[in-house]
């Protein structure tokens, strides 16, 4: 037998049949584009995302490093500076802080100096911006945004001078107030908590007195060049430098976990973006080749093998790939390089286009490994239907099985049974619209949840249990003032946008010792990296003096208003009687220095108020429960109280109000919190800590971060409803036979439309519910292992409802829209086109 060359034959054959079909040659190249631009974009934008989110995440810690040293010895700082696994390791110390610019009381805005490194390599890159240079003279001073705001100083300029006072935390200084006249030499933002804070220069550190070993005031902070470390790795640092003393080294020994957890939750995302992609360009490619099922059978009659089948279809796959990969290519580059930057740009102008990241070359292999990839392996089941297909049975090859069930004898029909039939008579359709759509829907579902996990209002809502805290300045000073007066609290309340006013007032107590109370509590403080000195020595002096060493075991009294003591008991599991509370029986105890709750809960603890009518007078009550301290100064070492204000009231005699705070009926509200600082413009003792101050400084990262989530949200969302109109289109024009024959015995246009109607409905229900049902677990998944912020699980209702509406819209109108092109043949064109 001779062997014939009939590859040129092939050749041909191939581009004639791949010429004659442009329209759906077209359709599968757009396929194959969308579906490597989507990938390629999707990840792209995802990176760019993520690189926000940790930026913003890292501009709210205020440095970029990874542990960090306490106390450091000189020798520690060099060594740790020539260990292999450091990258950066550079010094920080808390010298001194400011209370007072001109005739105004500041909140204790703390000033640090800085060495180069630290400054260059791991402060800068984590504000927002920052203005000027960093102080080399020794008046000069360098303020965060913050502080300057509540200085109220709204436009600063470099080399204003500032008058202020301020002491130095040298522990061998008397606390005095000294104050001078610094010149500002820039400023700075960043969203770190307590953002009131200031750099000094190294010529103003030395005249302190502080030392980078004081206890709490030194830090070396630590940029390890593998950011993944174990506990073993910071054990043998800490043997390598001899840790002494009371030094620790801070660190996160769960980085390793917690890195794997957000891997584990990428990925998911990943796969059920590739599975998507995968799926649209299967369903297209499918689609072509079954409709050309016929023409292959004809071949066959002509003698054209299997093999040569194949090979005629892998030739048009490659042409389209080839087409449609370079272009998803071009279109995604287009995209990344300058829409996304120019839309960043038009949001926020500091970041000019050039200083966006190019996506990285990756990216691109990815996208078009996979593309290719997934192009070749979904020819292959379809070249297999038409390689095995005889002639006879390829002629009679409609794409669709028909039901194995036996058919009920019934009298008449109804739609619902026929929509029964046909949403379940090929199952392979249906199933593969059901995966398409409802992973693409559930795809969309986990990145609206994590969107939401890191929308910068949430957080806030988190993070602040108030909009507004006003705070009076002058207590813990020798001139006490009740300068949050009635009238003060009366007009806030009276304003528009205010919902609620809390008020909180405090003192400081002095709490004789309680061995049955405290006992353990003492024990594990002094066990502790802030213990105040040695154990049996306070602690028999403290027996014998209660207000031993400047009353050292003092405690804060808080009273508490009505408003603010059920936001502190609904956090409880089991809640406090109301009304024991409110006659003074029971209390919230608070305390920062150890663990659990060291066996106080449940037993009364006893006190005296310097400040009462009496003196000699011992209150006792009874610790309910712990909680968070809902107020701001502190006193002591022994636990903070927190009591009704009623009970308050009645034990101290010259009650002060130390703060109040205030919640908005609509949360941000700038015209309420422009009313209410315009109540308190004027006072020189009154600070302020603003939700929505927070929110304006995190509105430049917020904005990239809805416009990048949004991005990935509204492709993700196209690629489901390409999904489904792919299906659905081939699927109306694979059946307009049968609704040729289903017009000829009777069957109303309108009813037809009906029929096709319930059909989309069932496809968009149930991928909806089956997107629900896969959908949230994963979200919670994804949710609790990216969730940087420790927020709780919500799951966006609303958002998802008008995005399932809109779904079931589109597949709606969209399968009407397909079968309408149906009239413009008649029915017996339609029974003809199979002859043809």
């Amino acid at each position: 037998m001779l062997k014939v060359n009939n590859k040129k034959v092939i050749n041909d054959l191939a581009k004639t049949t791949y010429s004659a079909h442009k329209k759906r040659n077209i359709l599968t190249i757009l396929a194959i584009f969308l579906t490597t631009f989507l990938i390629c974009t999707i990840i792209s934008i995802g990176i760019s995302y993520w690189d926000t989110v940790a930026l913003r995440q890292q501009r709210m810690q205020g440095m970029d490093y990874d542990i960090e040293l306490t106390e450091p010895r000189d020798d520690q700082v060099s060594a740790i500076r020539k260990m292999e696994n450091v990258k950066y390791a550079g010094l920080s110390v808390k010298c001194a802080v400011l209370s007072k610019y001109e005739d105004k009381e500041l909140d204790k805005i703390r000033l640090f100096w800085l060495d180069n490194t630290c400054w260059e390599k791991q402060t800068i890159p984590a504000l927002d911006y920052y203005k000027g240079e960093y102080p080399q003279k020794e008046n000069e001073i360098m303020l965060s945004k913050t502080a300057l705001n509540s200085m109220g100083i709204e436009n600063p300029d470099v080399g204003m001078e500032l008058p202020l006072v301020y002491q130095t935390l040298s522990e061998n200084s008397d606390s005095g107030e000294i104050t001078k006249t610094f010149i500002l030499s820039g400023w700075f933002l960043d969203y770190s908590s307590g953002t009131d804070k200031g750099y000094v220069s190294k010529d103003f550190y030395r005249t302190t007195g502080v030392l980078q070993t004081d206890f709490t005031q030194g830090e070396l902070k630590i940029s390890l060049k593998n950011p993944l470390y174990s506990e073993r790795d910071i054990t043998e640092m800490q043997n390598q430098i001899n840790i002494s003393g009371k030094q620790i080294i801070e660190a996160d020994y769960d980085t390793i976990s917690n890195f794997c957890k957000t891997i584990i939750g990428l990925c998911v995302l990943l796969l059920l973006i590739f599975m998507s992609g995968y799926l649209f360009i299967y369903n297209t490619l499918y689609i072509s080749v079954n409709k050309d099922i016929r023409y292959y059978g004809q071949l066959k009659t002509i003698g054209t093998t299997s093999i040569q089948i194949r090979r005629m279809i892998n030739k048009q796959v490659l042409w389209n790939t080839v087409i449609g990969i370079p272009l998803g290519l071009i279109c995604s580059a287009v995209v990344g390089k300058i829409v996304i930057p120019q839309l960043l740009h038009a949001i926020n102008p500091s970041i000019m286009p050039n200083d966006v990241e190019a996506v990285s070359v990756w990216v691109f292999i990815i996208a078009t490994v996979f593309s290719f990839a997934t192009t070749v392996i979904s020819s292959q089941k379809p070249a297999k239907i038409a390689m095995n297909c005889s002639p006879v049975e390829a002629i009679k090859y409609i794409g669709a099985s028909s039901s194995n069930r036996k058919s009920k004898i019934r009298n008449g029909g109804d739609i619902r049974s026929m929509v029964r039939i046909n949403l379940f008579r090929d199952k392979k359709q249906f199933g593969v619209i059901m995966c398409s759509l409802s992973l693409a829907l559930s795809l969309f579902l986990i990145i609206n949840t994590v969107i939401y996990a890191n929308n910068a209002t949430n957080i806030l809502n988190h993070s602040y249990d108030y909009d507004l805290m006003i705070l009076n300045q002058t207590l813990l000073s020798d001139n006490e003032e009740q300068v949050i007066t009635n009238d003060l609290i009366e007009n806030v309340k009276n304003l528009n946008g205010v919902k609620d006013v809390r008020t909180l007032e405090s003192t400081t107590a002095t709490v004789p010792y309680q061995e049955d109370v405290y006992g353990e509590y003492y024990k594990e403080l002094y066990q502790s990296r802030y213990a105040p000195g040695n154990y049996d020595k306070d602690i028999n002096m403290y027996k014998q003096q209660a207000d031993y060493d400047n009353n050292m075991f003092s405690c804060r009294i808080v009273g508490i208003d009505d408003l603010e003591f059920e936001q502190l008991n609904q956090e409880l599991e089991t809640p406090l009687d109301k009304e024991a509370f409110d006659n003074g029986e029971i209390a919230f105890a608070s305390k920062i220095f150890t663990e659990g709750d060291n066996g106080m809960i449940g037993k009364k603890v006893s006190f005296f108020v310097p400040n009462s009518d009496d003196l000699s007078k011992k209150e006792t009550i009874e610790i309910g429960a712990l909680t968070d301290f809902p107020a701001y100064y502190s006193a002591g070492y022994s636990p903070d109280l927190i009591v009704s204000d009623d009970y308050f009231e009645k034990i101290v005699q010259q009650p002060l109000i130390e703060m109040i705070k205030i919640d908005y009926k609509e949360a941000f509200s700038k015209s309420t919190e422009d009313s209410i600082m315009n109540l308190i413009k004027d006072s020189k003792v009154l600070s302020v800590d603003s939700k929505l101050s927070q929110y304006s400084d995190m509105k430049n990262s917020e904005n990239q971060i809805t416009v990048f989530g949004g991005s990935i949200g509204l492709i993700v969302m196209l690629l489901a409803i390409s999904n489904y109109l792919n299906m659905m289109s081939v699927s109306m024009q694979n059946r307009s036979k049968e609704f040729a024959i289903l017009e000829s015995v009777g069957m109303t246009r309108k009813q037809i439309k009906k029929m096709v109607v319930f059909e989309s409905l069932c496809y968009t229900i149930l991928s909806i519910a089956i997107a629900m049902i896969i959908g949230l677990p994963a979200s919670y998944f994804v949710f609790e292992n990216l969730n940087i912020y420790v927020i709780p699980f919500a799951f966006p209702m609303i958002k998802n409802l008008i995005l399932f509406l809109v779904i079931i819209t589109i597949c709606v109108v969209s399968t009407l829209l397909i079968l309408r092109k149906t009239k413009n043949e008649s029915i017996i064109e339609l029974l003809r086109q199979d002859e043809m």
